[in-house]
């Protein structure tokens, strides 16, 4: 009775939905500050630029300018001569190279939406990023933060909807390190080795290095070889091969003769913050002048991942390797042959599991000991054209012929640049590309850093494969091969076949579509699939991984 005096009872559904909405309207508000928090706390902001000129770009022939600074392309690879303090070398970089590094960030982007089609993945992504390197500024020299705001503010962005310019350029240096973790590391390919004295023709240090990242395809067209002139006092004029905005140095040498480059590798311990390892070789090279500078640099950096770094020294004609994990150092030095590929061999290194591993079940101790070979094979002859000729051996070990792109060997059509260096002549040789396929280009440092009047090392002339059927088979192949891959993916399995069939008639020695012909016969004809399977293993797949599944596999077929 009461009820019907008071008026209508409200329905209780409203209540709820009511209470549902203000909970939702709370998380969400909670969630907003949550985000404004971490933007905050995740923040890397640039220094102050007190004092850059920001030059307009003049256009005198071949050749565009900033200021001091120039690039072109007169010579067959890409070219940037920076000078000036820090913030004004950065700015020059990326009002000249504005369109190369546009290209390579939208292919990065692209790729990166192809994988990851979901925005709000990645917008997560972002803020794991984000909050996973949040300290890495603290690690980065100020002269080198300088120079990298001044190439954010030089560069026309368009993708910084991701993240701030400046922002993601310091994650970009410090690409190195945070993909190394990575189980299929793009990095974990990359073979290199150093000859001196009775080992070489000459006398002379001769250093020979395939920096091997299966990156986006631009870095290996668009590859570059930076001069930097650092007007701050003390500083060392360098040439670093690399692209278009890097600052940091993966393969370079100094005025001083001293050539410093790194190969990934993989150990036990793990590392947390520290200072990029592209960004510790640009400081090596600023201020080192002998190999006892460099080890002393690398070993007292806190760094995030180990690495091998191949060093030499065209003064002395010694060479050394830095075999370094976060938390430990060993050195091997030599005035003969030096060789390396991406794991440690040193006794302290010699238990880890990850350094056994990387060496067993990936290609590093293939690579390594076929370099070994070469080297003894070639000893008193090794000059800058042999050394090509061994970076570019195509062969396994003892010889043997391989499939044309097969890890195991030391080029396998992957390599990003290839470079050639005589380190007492201070002359380098860089690969035009594609790979290791091209003319290596020839550059006097004393004349591109130190201005005297030297001619111009000759080139080193193209791989004979360039050109050749051979090559346009495999490249068909593996077309074919990864639109099978694909097909099999999207459970085609009859169209799957005839494209791996295609692959296996255009390139018999390559071990990867009998592998899939094998799993996509399996349950339909397991004698054909046996058969694939035998023929995948006498093709000496470069992954023991997929040995041991094969293998596997055949015990119950």
């Amino acid at each position: 009775m009461s009820a019907i005096i008071l008026g209508r009872p409200r329905p209780r559904g409203r209540h709820l939905l009511r209470g549902f909405g203000y909970a939702v309207l709370v998380i969400a508000l909670l969630a907003g500050v949550a985000y404004l928090v971490i933007l905050k706390i995740t923040a890397i902001t640039p220094p102050r630029l007190d004092g850059l000129v920001e030059h307009a770009l003049e256009v005198r022939g071949e050749r565009s300018y900033v200021g001091a600074s120039w690039m072109s392309r007169e010579r067959g690879v890409w070219e940037y001569h920076l000078e000036g303090d820090a913030a004004q070398m950065g700015y020059a970089h990326t009002r000249l190279g504005n369109r190369l590094l546009q290209e390579a960030d939208e292919f990065m982007f692209a790729e990166f939406r192809h994988y990851v089609p979901s925005r709000v993945a990645r917008f997560l992504i972002s803020l794991a990023v984000r909050l996973k390197f949040r300290h890495l500024p603290d690690h980065i020299p100020l002269d080198r933060q300088r120079e990298i705001a001044g190439e954010a503010r030089g560069y026309l962005d368009r993708q910084d909807d991701f993240l701030p310019t400046y922002h993601r350029m310091i994650f970009y240096h410090s690409l190195h390190d945070i993909t190394q973790g990575v189980e299929h590391s793009p990095l974990l390919g990359c073979t290199a080795f150093a000859a001196s004295g009775p080992a070489t023709s000459n006398g002379h240090l001769v250093i020979g290095r395939n920096f091997d990242f299966e990156g986006p395809p631009p870095f290996d067209a668009d590859k570059a070889i930076l001069f930097f002139k650092p007007s701050a006092p003390g500083r060392i004029a360098f040439a670093s091969v690399a692209w278009t905005g890097m600052t940091g140095v993966v393969t370079g040498i100094n005025a001083e003769g001293i050539y410093v480059s790194i190969n990934a590798a993989r150990t036990d311990d793990k590392g947390g913050d520290g200072i990029p390892v592209e960004i510790l070789v640009r400081e090596i090279l600023e201020q080192a002048r002998s190999i006892d500078d460099v080890v002393k640099r690398v070993q007292g950096a806190q760094l995030m991942v180990p690495d091998l770094y191949l060093v030499g020294d065209g003064k002395t004609g010694e060479s050394a390797v830095i075999e370094r994990s976060p938390t430990r150092t060993e050195v091997r030095r030599s005035r003969d042959t030096t060789v390396l590929a991406n794991h440690a061999i040193k006794d302290s290194f010699a238990r880890d599991a990850e350094n056994d591993r990387l060496k067993r079940y990936l290609t590093s101790g293939a690579r390594f000991r076929r370099l070994t070979e070469l080297m003894h094979q070639h000893r008193g002859a090794i000059d800058p054209k042999r050394a090509v000729e061994i970076l570019r051996d195509k062969r396994g070990e003892g010889g043997e012929v391989l499939g044309l792109g097969n890890r195991n060997a030391l080029d396998a059509l992957i390599a990003t640049h290839s470079v050639v260096v005589d380190a007492t002549s201070l002359q380098i040789w860089v690969g035009q590309g594609p790979h290791c396929l091209g003319k290596y280009i020839g550059f006097d440092l004393r004349q591109e850093l130190l201005g005297e009047d030297r001619p111009r090392p000759p080139p080193i002339a193209e791989d004979p494969l360039i050109g050749s059927d051979e090559l346009r088979a495999h490249r068909q192949a593996v077309a074919e091969l990864a639109w099978a891959e694909k097909l099999a993916q999207a459970g085609e399995r009859g169209r799957a076949i005839e494209q791996a069939r295609r692959a296996e008639a255009l390139e018999e020695r390559m071990p990867e579509p009998h592998k899939l012909l094998g799993d996509l016969l399996r349950s339909s004809d397991r004698e054909h699939a046996r058969k694939q399977y035998l023929r995948f293993l006498e093709l000496r797949p470069p992954y023991l991984r997929d040995v041991e599944e094969v293998k596997g596999i055949l015990t119950s077929l």
